[in-house]
């Protein structure tokens, strides 16, 4: 007998806390307006059944036989790619897949298998508020989240729910998704996102081909955005300008000023806060990735 076609995957990448789960949200939204699961609610609390993530142990035990817990990072750098080819092939969920991980080689092996890929979708983050919402989120200081956005090669650890999964710093997780651009990709900045969810999800629904017309569109969307919160909200420099001295965000300029004038965080307002030339932060996270040029891969 010969082996199950696959569906092609769509990933919904992102360093951490850059919006996946109202991407995902409004995937689930669309999906039911189109007939899946027709007697479940699309609801939050089915979100990890319906577009799961990558890293679930319940993958690790379906696919390889062991829990992630049991594995060294070698063991788990080759199951990933059963475990997408598993999500391609044979799981009954929506073909959109959650991953936090960077796009390259861990131990050798490719982070994400390309043989059942269809195309991504990137969310993007000021990393100046991202570093509040992993302060907030984790109950840290701000220092602690800025080192670890610094972070090259960095890996989160496996925990009960999920398996570790390399993520590298925040410059290397977004140069892995955005450069070079491809045809297949999309990239979302998490603050248009906020500002705007109608517009991101309809370029979103077009990159993808979701198919959807104004009207199914416009209920998935409200959906999406009832279901996380977003109502009402717009996207605002305040956390950082509060929660950061010109200090700290000069650290952060300091190592990501090259990821961040690609996608327009690197504003006059952020420059004169952190008390810094363009030029000279510039020079500085270029010659930071110079030196980690020489070791680009997450892990050999």
């Amino acid at each position: 007998m010969s082996e199950a076609k696959g569906r092609p995957l769509f990933w919904i990448a992102s360093y951490p806390h850059s919006g996946d789960l109202a991407v995902r949200s409004f995937l689930q939204q669309a999906a039911k307006i189109k007939g899946y699961r027709p007697n479940e609610p699309a609801s939050l609390e089915y979100i990890n059944r319906d577009v799961p993530w990558d890293t679930d142990v319940w993958f690790y035990r379906e696919v390889i036989g062991k829990a992630p817990s049991e594995m060294s990072e070698p063991e788990i750098a080759a199951a990933r790619p059963k475990i997408h080819d598993y999500l391609s092939k044979k799981y009954p969920g929506l073909p959109f897949v959650k991953t936090h991980a960077v796009r390259a080689e861990f131990h050798d092996v490719l982070s994400i298998n390309t043989k059942v890929s269809g195309g991504s979708v990137y969310l993007i983050r000021n990393p100046l508020n991202l570093v509040m919402a992993f302060a907030y989120a984790g109950k840290k200081q701000p220092l602690d989240a800025i080192k670890l956005l610094a972070t090259t090669e960095y890996r989160q650890p496996t925990t009960a729910q999920n398996a570790l999964e390399p993520w590298g710093s925040w410059s290397e997780n977004v140069q892995s998704w955005t450069e070079p651009t491809l045809a297949h990709d999309l990239v979302v900045r998490f603050e248009d996102l906020l500002n705007d969810p109608h517009a991101q999800f309809k370029r979103l629904a077009d990159h993808m081909r979701l198919g959807l017309d104004p009207k199914e569109l416009k209920t998935a969307a409200d959906e999406a955005v009832k279901a996380v919160g977003f109502a009402g909200q717009k996207a605002s420099n305040e956390p950082w300008k509060k929660g950061l001295s010109p200090a700290y965000a000069r650290a952060v300029l300091e190592v990501h000023a090259q990821q961040m004038v690609r996608f327009g965080y690197l504003t006059n307002e952020v420059l004169n806060f952190a008390e810094v030339e363009r030029e000279t932060v510039l020079r500085s996270s270029a010659a930071l990735r110079q030196m980690e040029a020489a070791n680009m891969n997450v892990a050999h």
